[in-house]
């Protein structure tokens, strides 16, 4: 990979869970040999594996956008003859016990547990324990660190975000789990008629302030302590939830798009923004990675703009599209019926 932009050195650090996976993949449940002459549908690999499901589709989409596995009709799979020749018992050129050599890192030892057990590892191996959700809503230090990481990729990927929604002409949006508020200061710099407030955990919001007033837009963006799960605001015509669905589970999903539908008016939008895995889940790789370390970190992993279709049509959004931004990062928009 050569850096030429921002996306690039995102895409880098993302990579790094992908490596993790496939070492544990190859080295703790030797999934090429085992799937040796057959194909499997993500549940039989699951079973296959003794491995959870969640886990065992994720590391599906991405073992195929390296081109390991081939994606058949149906949506099952088989080991491409590169996987046959090289990551299977008894071939000529098996390189297994390369890769074998690095299971004992500690990186790989997160995937494999989380391949068992299908629960978050500590965040980054933690020394405490802690899983992404428990640390940022504790008093200490880790919910700045994490929403300073958070506005470091925003910065770039904010100002494409603004013109991909331009033509929706928003007047108010709630930036949903929004973080340093970047995404809805860029929003506001880009729509000079739009204003916004961003909501996120109490211990958060601090944060979120200060990022705010430092770009000079306090008087545009306003902070909202709170619990998206809990109720969402009344008041604005488009809901933006930008790099948050992909920390939760489908059914988790379906709640938030239930509560935004509920409190949009008619003719509002949801709006998510994230990376989206390909419809036939092929890949691409760059979304396959981030997909990964989703699924090692969180409750969730990389959704499709198919996947999300079907849970927003489900609680009563209509028309829903999808426009890609930049750095491999697209739009699904969902409007409430008028």
């Amino acid at each position: 990979m050569t850096i030429d932009q921002p996306g690039d050195v995102i895409a880098l650090v993302n990579s790094a869970s992908g490596v993790d996976l496939f070492i544990s993949v190859v080295s703790d449940f030797d999934l090429f040999t085992k799937l040796a002459g057959r194909a499997g549908t993500v549940a039989e690999v699951a079973e296959l594996l003794e491995i959870d499901e969640r886990a065992a589709d994720v590391s599906l989409t991405y073992l195929t956008a390296l081109g390991l596995l081939e994606r058949l009709p149906g949506g099952s799979v088989r080991p491409t003859p590169a996987a046959a020749a090289y990551l299977t018992e008894g071939a000529e050129l098996d390189v297994r016990a390369y890769a074998a050599a690095q299971k004992g890192r500690p990186g790989c030892r997160d995937a494999a547990q989380v391949l068992r057990t299908g629960k978050p590892a500590p965040w980054e191996s933690a020394d405490d324990g802690g899983d992404w959700l428990a640390r940022m809503s504790s008093t200490g230090g880790f919910a700045t660190v994490f929403s300073a990481a958070m506005d470091a990729r925003g910065r770039y990927l904010g100002p494409a975000l603004g013109d991909a929604l331009r033509d929706l002409r928003p007047q108010r949006v709630l930036d949903v789990g929004g973080s340093s508020g970047i995404y809805a200061c860029s929003l506001v710099e880009v729509l000079p008629e739009t204003t916004a407030a961003v909501l996120d955990m109490p211990s958060v919001v601090d944060f979120s302030r200060s990022s705010i007033a430092a770009r000079g837009l306090a008087d545009r963006v306003d902070v909202i302590a709170g619990d998206m799960f809990a109720e969402l605001p009344t008041g604005f015509d488009v809901h933006l939830f930008s790099n948050v669905l992909h920390d939760w589970s489908s059914a988790d999903i379906e709640r938030l798009a239930a509560a935004s539908f509920a409190a949009l008016p008619p003719g509002g939008v949801l709006v998510d923004h994230d990376m989206h895995i390909d419809d036939d889940k092929t890949g691409p790789l760059r979304q396959a990675e981030f997909s990964v370390r989703m699924m090692l970190m969180t409750a969730g992993r990389c959704y499709s703009a198919a996947e999300l279709t079907e849970i927003f049509r489900t609680v009563g959004f209509a028309e829903v599209t999808h426009k890609p931004t930049t750095a491999g990062y697209s739009v699904v928009v969902a409007r409430k019926p008028a």
